[in-house]
């Protein structure tokens, strides 16, 4: 009989979807099962997120090298975990955070922790000879998550060409997921086709999505309700939409910069008035980082006159941290909130935020970062986890790909194939 202690852990760098260097763990169990993980990297990052720790080094990698992340992980780390039971994953993260020590991570990197951590899931999955999905949930509920898919990306996402980061779209009417997917595909198709006869697309974005010429918020949000509807999509009841503000990024001395082109600032009241407007004309359901994290008295005002059906998410405001999330909560900021693993830096620590979230009877997506890779981890913790939303970029580019492929796959062992979360009903 095999043992479950971890025997060998190593690290690696490996490369994300933009190109930078990133960490990869393999932890290994009685020498014979292991499981392997990429950490992701996120362009728009919250300022009480958990650190990414680099070299700084400028002469290698322009100072993205992360040698020391792996010097780390093969020496402390390994020394740390070796003959821990692999089943234990609450034992394993709590001796990453104490190896680190610190609030944030600041001292060996969140993007060090939670590549182990997660690497250490799929062993312990590989040691069960089962997979990730079916490891976390052996429940009779069993759905894949509503996606969440960029068709536009702005922002930090596209060079700031226009201000906000994601315009998105949810097959919230689909009958299943593979529907959704093909509706997806039959938009996001069009789009393309018309801004490319429209002379109006430079290229794609990071997380796959278009990266058009717009001059304003009003005309991206007119072209993609006009390509739902000329897809032979009836908003709100088939296919709606879903706005990553991100207002972190456009937000200066107090001032909402709201064109790159034009000196146009908005207060914070200014910016509460636009979005209250869009809401209003367009068919919105989701609404992320609307405000600077700063601005949380605005959160709540826009939650409370907007219409009952619009989420109201925090994702920069509430980084996957149980205390922002209690915090968020008891201001009445928020009834949704994004879950990200590198956020906080452990399966445990995020798994306690999903918690916090269910027990406060707030929505959550879990979602990837704009720096992902080939590692559809999130796919399987969304099912594993039972999470309704997935939201992991565009449809395009392998590392998005991948995240809804391994969807399609996990969805073919259902009873009731591909049978999908449902959520809104218009």
């Amino acid at each position: 009989m095999s043992s479950k202690k971890i025997t060998d852990i190593k690290g690696r760098m490996v490369f994300d979807s933009r190109g930078y260097p990133t960490v990869e763990s393999e932890v290994q169990v009685d020498n014979n099962f292991y499981g392997t993980s990429i950490s992701p990297s996120g362009a728009s990052k919250g300022k009480k997120e958990a650190l990414e720790k680099r070299d700084n080094d400028e002469n290698i990698f322009l100072g993205n090298s992360i040698n020391e992340n792996i010097f780390i992980i093969n020496n402390q780390i390994k020394d740390t975990l070796v003959g821990v039971n692999i089943e234990d994953q609450v034992l394993i993260d709590k001796k990453l955070i104490e190896l680190d020590g610190t609030n944030n991570k600041s001292k060996i990197g969140a993007n060090t922790t939670i590549t182990v951590s997660m690497a250490s899931l799929k062993a312990a999955a590989a040691v069960n000879k089962t997979s990730v999905w079916e490891y976390l949930n052996n429940s009779s509920e069993k759905k894949l998550p509503l996606p969440e898919i960029q068709i536009i990306g702005g922002g930090a996402h596209a060079k700031g060409s226009i201000p906000i980061q994601d315009f998105m779209i949810i097959p919230n009417g689909a009958p299943d997921f593979n529907t959704a997917l093909h509706w997806v595909f039959k938009i996001y198709k069009l789009a393309g086709e018309k801004l490319y006869s429209q002379n109006k697309l430079y290229g794609v974005a990071d997380e796959g999505g278009y990266w058009p010429h717009f001059n304003d918020i009003t005309s991206v949000l007119d072209f993609l309700v006009k390509v739902i509807e000329d897809a032979g999509f009836e908003p709100y009841r088939q296919v709606s939409l879903s706005l990553d503000i991100a207002a972190n990024n456009f937000k200066f001395n107090k001032k909402y910069k709201m064109s790159n082109k034009k000196n146009i600032l908005f207060s914070s009241n200014d910016l509460y008035d636009y979005l209250l407007k869009l809401i209003k004309s367009y068919p919105i359901i989701s609404i992320e980082d609307p405000f600077a994290e700063e601005d949380i008295d605005y959160f709540k005002k826009l939650k409370e006159s907007s219409p009952s059906y619009l989420q109201v998410v925090g994702d920069d405001l509430v980084v996957t941290n149980t205390k922002l999330i209690k915090n968020a909560y008891n201001k009445n900021a928020i009834n949704t909130i994004l879950v990200k693993p590198n956020q906080i830096g452990t399966v445990t620590e995020t798994s306690n935020a999903l918690k916090l979230s269910n027990e406060l009877n707030l929505m959550s997506i879990l979602s990837a970062r704009s720096g992902e890779s080939e590692d559809n981890f999130i796919s399987d913790l969304s099912v594993g986890w039972k999470m309704k939303q997935l939201k992991v970029g565009s449809f395009s580019r392998s590392e998005r790909m991948s995240k809804w492929n391994q969807c399609l796959r996990i969805g073919e062992k259902f009873k009731d194939k591909y049978a999908m979360h449902k959520i809104w009903n218009f």
